[in-house]
């Protein structure tokens, strides 16, 4: 990267977003349907000006950054140093061998496995860095993800939950994305093999679990999961009448989830609603818009989605 062209676009700060794994392009295309301006761009991140919010398909973003210069290895190691906080590396297309030198000079907040804990009360200050080039670092002095880079890999339960899909549910619980009750009665369709039905029952009253495949015999065995076979699409939500939450992580098009929200929204006494929007393609942000018309929702991109993002509805307190 040529910083003596890039530092004429440069605002004194700037924000860089670190775009999940795969999905570069959809950050793209994101930003370019909102007009957003994007200064530089490559595999690893993007550098755009200062900015209110953020995107969907970005996996950290990380605010008011700035350019430092530096001339040689231990410089560098010194002006990391004066940080006040222990500093997290983000990879760039810089030179690595460099990036590792340096590293190897610094204390850093290491990057681990999260414990579950709803939500957790992990609360680290610390800073992130990466070299734009042989001569200049990009340093986020405060960055907004809770834990570092929004990296979210739990330590998981190998024995109980029969599938991965319950990681989705464990990071919005532990990032405080949704709050549940001990009286809360939820119900799960499309459920089976039963992760999300699991994660759920240890956190409210009861769970209805609707599905026309059966549960796996660990998770139909809990006594506050209540197992029905049956299609979700055909449910009659008058049946749930104490449903305080409304949980889908079915495999269907956003269009039919759409009506399936629109009915329980009609025909029930449902408020709160966590569903996994799929797409067989690129992003339909036309239709993300339509679910944002329900009052205080919010769609995400968790950690643990791939190509869908999670719509939440919860009734304010």
């Amino acid at each position: 990267m040529d910083y003596s062209r890039l530092h004429k676009k440069l605002q004194p700060n700037f924000d860089i977003l670190i775009p999940f794994v795969r999905f570069e392009q959809e950050l793209e295309r994101e930003l370019l349907l909102s007009h957003d301006t994007i200064i530089q761009k490559n595999s690893k991140f993007f550098i755009v000006p200062s900015r209110s919010h953020r995107p969907l398909w970005a996996q950290d973003w990380l605010t008011h950054c700035q350019v430092h210069e530096f001339n040689g290895k231990s410089q560098a190691v010194k002006i990391l140093k004066a940080m006040d906080n222990l500093g997290v590396y983000f990879e760039t297309e810089a030179n690595n061998k460099l990036a590792h030198g340096i590293r190897k000079e610094l204390r850093e907040l290491k990057v681990r496995r999260i414990n579950f804990e709803a939500p957790s009360a992990f609360n680290f200050k610390y800073f992130a860095w990466g070299l734009l080039d042989d001569t200049h670092l990009i340093i986020c002095p405060k960055p907004q993800s809770q834990f570092p880079l929004g990296w979210h890999e739990f330590n998981e339960d190998k024995e109980i939950p029969p599938n991965r899909a319950y990681l989705k549910l464990w990071e919005l619980l532990c990032l405080n994305h949704i709050q549940l009750k001990p009286d809360d009665i939820a119900i799960d369709v499309g459920s089976s093999p039963g992760g999300w039905s699991w994660a759920l029952s240890q956190f409210v009253k009861k769970v209805y679990s609707v599905d026309k495949a059966p549960l796996d015999k660990k998770i139909a065995a809990r006594s506050n999961i209540l197992y029905s076979a049956g299609d979700a699409f055909a449910l009659n939500p008058a049946d749930y009448p104490g449903c305080t939450w409304f949980f889908s992580d079915i495999i269907c098009t956003p269009e039919r989830l759409l009506s399936l929200v629109e009915q329980w929204h009609a025909q029930s006494n449902v408020k709160n609603f966590v569903c996994t929007i799929k797409f067989k393609g690129p992003c339909d942000f036309e239709i993300l818009k339509k679910f944002l018309t329900f009052e205080n929702s919010r769609i995400i991109h968790l950690y643990q989605n791939k190509n869908e993002v999670t719509w939440i509805q919860q009734v304010k307190p």
